[in-house]
């Protein structure tokens, strides 16, 4: 950018009346004269197009009334105006009519003077219209075309049109005044010229030479004369600012003596101070150094421009270079333990590096403060470890004055706290621990005073709200008089430990997937709750409940369906109960209700019906509808019970008892059906361990084609010898090992014996062997993995199996129990239809299902010879299976008559005492000699 040249004020005065008066001509003649002469011809327009309207109404009319004198007289009347040059009526031939002057009257447009085009008066003529322009041949000439209509000797029917013309000169009409103004502005611009020499003349005199005086002492002041003054007298602008530079110069001069002082204080510090101090450039090159340095390093010259290359070997030099270099980058100070050699002595120092900035903000030096460490050392890091420790320990420490109030906190109380350090210093200890009582401070205060330390837990807040627990110790700070100089407070946050300890404790004695109280808890509560009622005469009740169909849905849907339906569960009995209710979940399916207060029969029984019709409405889950039931066992203490394992026990029997009516009831305890109860609970317990303890055992019941007398295959019936309860019927322990979900484990085993027991005799290794599969079964698939893997490890030949289903299966889940056969019997196993004629729709699924036999039910072979109905059932069961290509086997023939109906009906295989009981497998062999 280009600097102005400096022009003095004498000379901008005069350069300014000069440029002042150019300006006022050159507006004039530019600016001003222009727009006059604008206004001027737009009157002129507006007084022209009135002339003309007011002589074309006068010209019409009188050609109206033939009135030509007339017309002349009006022509000559509006001519006498200096600036009107011209004013012609012309016919529509372009013949002058009338004229201001006479000698043009008859004559053609074309001999006139006038700056016309023929095509303008046609184009007033055809269109009837006024024309005002601005003449293009000669200047300030304005023209104004009118039609006129002339009436011939018949009326309007012979009317013609002329043309009125006005030429009018717009000089005549505008010089003068523009004149005018020209000799005004000269004038004017004269007058400002000489008003503005004798102001400059004046200012020369005056303001001039009290200006020099000013310039004059501003001098002195820059060259350092501090005490000098201007003095300059008046009231006007000179002199205000000659009285402010007076009180400038009068500070400059105090500053001036302050900082000479200060730098004589500050020359003694650097002399005096033990340590090293010195001032190097960006360059390297040092700029000042203190007494201590120049006795450390004698052949340092500060004036040379000497660096540190000239004091120290290279290589250390260039170490300090780098540090120099990084105080220049970071523009941030930095500080370094170094050790280097100087006439063969070691030192060692303590350096501190800092960038100074000039008033741009920019680095323009590096200044160090090195401090010898050799007799600090010990000391310094003595304290550099307290320091460490006390800003590194996980702990939070605080230390107080003798009024406890805080002076010091630690880096970990700030993190806990989230208050920073000023916002904690001044502050009274009761800082920590403010959510604590006035009461638990005074123990805290009481104790340091009897004790001198205290310690245990408080609950304090952050600066954010947020509690927390802390483990506390205080201890007093004595002097060496014994007298109390302060406290310092140790805390550490044991918030994390509480939640765990919480958490445990929560785990111990809540149920983690639903929230309510465990098994655990809940017998706590029922211990209590006995201990209370005995005490108070009051009753209580226990709600013991199992879900119904639930175990169906859990396997079928996977547990994390199930799971999600237990939460469900949990949720509709809460809203059920009162909030003094206790629920619980004991595990799996089953839950327990704890009522107290003096409960009764009536009130409890509407309980459990609300919570059976809450629990069987829908469920909802993932797009998924599903039902399930409930089934509630009641008893109530001290009725049922007067301790709290025959209150649950007796509950769970009433439960039982409620299944067995039906499911989705309840019943209460009755120790009438307690025996029958503590039985069921006995088989379902001793199932458990049934495999384990060997207590199984198969028996073989043949299957024999009664045309040729021949075997055909073997059942593998089940038996159960328990060691607990002795013998236990199929019929008592299978319903309940369905219920129980050890179908599976049983079957699995079932399936494994056959194979072993395959493998161990001769006459069943080749034999056909019928084995049952559960209904309930087919919601898993684990017992058609069990024959796949056998059959791909060659341990059973599938081919030599047939699996027997009930109609129960067919019905409940057709499409799985399908697919399921479909695979077995891809693995060779043929599929019979065990009891058939007892289910709903067995006729509809013959078609359906890959069935290869079916067997009759025994209650019907049983009646045959006795009762006709079940005969011809038989009958048409045999005729209708042939007719879809199905083999019968009859079940529980006992007689010849009934083996003789059958054969005669062609049935193709019968099973029942008729031939032989079931078989243990030692005995195989003597059967089949026999038969």
């Amino acid at each position: 950018m280009m600097a102005l040249p400096q022009i003095s004020l004498r000379r901008s005065i005069l350069l300014f009346i000069i440029t002042l008066s150019c300006v006022l001509v050159s507006f004039n003649h530019f600016v001003l004269g222009p727009q006059l002469k604008s206004v001027m011809q737009d009157d002129a327009y507006k007084d022209i197009v009135a002339m003309v309207d007011r002589i074309q109404g006068s010209v019409e009319y009188m050609l109206r009334n033939n009135d030509m004198s007339g017309i002349r007289r009006e022509i000559a009347a509006n001519s006498v105006h200096e600036e009107i040059k011209y004013l012609v009526l012309f016919d529509e031939a372009l013949h002058v009519v009338a004229a201001s002057k006479q000698a043009f009257v008859g004559l053609h447009i074309s001999d006139l003077p006038l700056h016309l085009e023929v095509n303008i008066m046609d184009e007033v003529l055809s269109k009837k219209k006024q024309i005002v322009f601005e003449s293009q041949a000669e200047e300030d000439t304005l023209y104004a075309l009118a039609p006129i209509n002339i009436l011939g000797n018949q009326g309007l029917r012979d009317s013609r049109w002329g043309v009125l013309v006005l030429e009018v000169d717009l000089g005549i009409r505008q010089n003068p005044l523009l004149h005018q103004i020209d000799r005004f502005f000269w004038q004017a611009s004269f007058l400002v010229a000489l008003l503005g020499l004798l102001f400059w003349f004046g200012f020369r005199k005056t303001i001039n030479s009290r200006l020099g005086t000013i310039i004059s002492a501003a001098k002195k002041i820059a060259e350092g004369e501090f005490a000098t003054r201007i003095g300059l007298l008046g009231k006007d602008e000179l002199a205000e600012i000659a009285g402010a530079m007076d009180v400038m110069a009068a500070r400059i001069e105090e500053d001036h003596k302050e900082l000479v002082s200060r730098h004589i204080q500050l020359e003694s510090i650097l002399r005096n101070i033990p340590s090293m101090v010195y001032i190097k450039n960006t360059n390297g090159q040092y700029l000042m150094a203190n007494q201590r340095f120049i006795e450390t390093f004698p052949r340092i010259d500060v004036a040379t421009g000497q660096t540190v290359y000239d004091i120290l070997p290279k290589d250390e030099a260039d170490r300090f270079t780098r540090y120099d270099a990084k105080v220049l980058e970071t523009e941030a100070a930095i500080s370094k333990r170094v050790f280097f050699t100087v006439n063969s002595k070691e030192h060692h120092f303590f350096m501190v590096k800092f960038p100074l900035f000039d008033s741009t903000n920019l680095a323009y030096a590096i200044c160090t403060i090195a401090t010898d460490l050799s007799e600090q050392e010990q000391a310094e890091n003595l304290l550099n470890i307290s320091n460490s420790i006390f800003e590194n320990t996980i702990e939070t420490i605080v230390i107080t004055d003798e009024k406890r109030r805080i002076i010091d906190v630690n880096q970990s109380f700030l993190k806990m706290t989230g208050y920073a350090k000023d916002e904690a210093y001044g502050k009274d200890l009761r800082f920590i621990g403010v959510r604590e009582s006035s009461a638990v401070h005074q123990d805290i205060w009481n104790s340091l005073f009897d004790l001198g330390h205290w310690a245990g837990e408080l609950i304090s807040q952050s600066k954010n709200g947020h509690e927390y627990h802390e483990r506390v110790s205080i201890n007093s700070i004595v002097n060496q008089d014994n007298k109390i100089t302060g406290y310092v407070a140790i805390s550490q946050d044991i918030s994390l430990e509480k939640e765990s300890s919480e958490n445990l404790l929560r785990l111990a004695f809540r149920d983690a997937l639903t929230g309510l109280h465990n098994r655990e808890s809940f017998k706590n509560n029922l211990a209590t709750a006995t201990a209370h009622a005995q005490r108070t005469g009051e009753s209580l009740g226990v709600l013991f409940i199992d879900l119904d169909f639930f175990k169906e849905v859990n396997d079928s849907q996977g547990h994390g369906f199930g799971d999600r339906l237990l939460v469900m569960v949990s949720e509709r009995l809460l809203q059920r109960t009162r909030i003094v209710d206790v629920v619980s979940r004991l595990g799996g399916d089953e839950f327990t209700i704890l009522v107290t207060g003096s409960v009764t029969d009536a009130g409890l029984a509407v309980l459990a019906s609300q919570i059976i019709k809450s629990l069987s409405q829908p469920y909802h889950i993932d797009n998924n509808e599903v039902i399930i039931g409930a089934s509630i066992g009641i008893a109530i203490f001290p009725r049922d019970g007067s301790d709290v394992e025959l209150l649950v026990k007796h509950a769970d029997a009433a439960m039982y008892h409620a299944k067995e009516l039906g499911r989705g009831r309840f019943s209460f305890f009755d120790f009438s059906i307690n025996e029958k109860n503590q039985r069921l609970i006995k088989v379902k317990q001793a199932l458990r361990s049934a495999i384990e303890s060997s207590e199984y055992r198969l028996v073989y019941q043949p299957k024999v084609n009664p045309h040729q007398c021949v075997l055909t295959g073997y059942e593998a019936l089940l038996r159960w010898n328990s060691q607990e309860l002795g013998m236990v019927s199929p019929d008592e322990f299978i319903p309940i090992a369905e219920e129980s979900g050890e179908i599976e484990k049983i079957t699995d085993w079932v399936i494994r014996r056959v194979a072993m027991d395959k493998q161990y005799s001769a006459h069943l290794r080749h034999a056909n062997i019928a084995i049952n599969i559960s209904a309930k079964q087919f919601k898993s698939d684990s017992w058609v993995n069990t024959l796949r893997i056998m059959h791909d490890s060659s341990e059973l030949d599938v081919a030599s199996i047939t699996v027997e289903i009930t109609e129960t299966a067919l019905i409940d889940s057709f499409e799985v129990t399908l697919e399921q056969l479909l695979t077995v019997r891809g693995l060779g196993a043929t599929i019979a239809i065990d009891d058939f004629g007892t289910g709903y729709s067995s006729l509809s699924y013959l078609k359906k299902m890959p069935i290869d036999y079916v067997k009759i039910d025994r209650s019907f072979v049983q009646d045959i010879g006795i009762d006709p109905d079940d005969q011809a059932i038989v009958q048409t069961v045999i005729a209708m299976s042939h007719a879809l290509d199905i083999k019968v086997v009859a079940e529980g023939a006992e007689s010849a008559e009934q083996i003789d109906f059958l054969k005669s009906k062609q049935c193709d295989e019968i099973q029942g005492y008729y031939y032989s009981k079931p078989i243990e497998l030692a005995d195989l062999d003597s059967f089949i000699l026999q038969l």
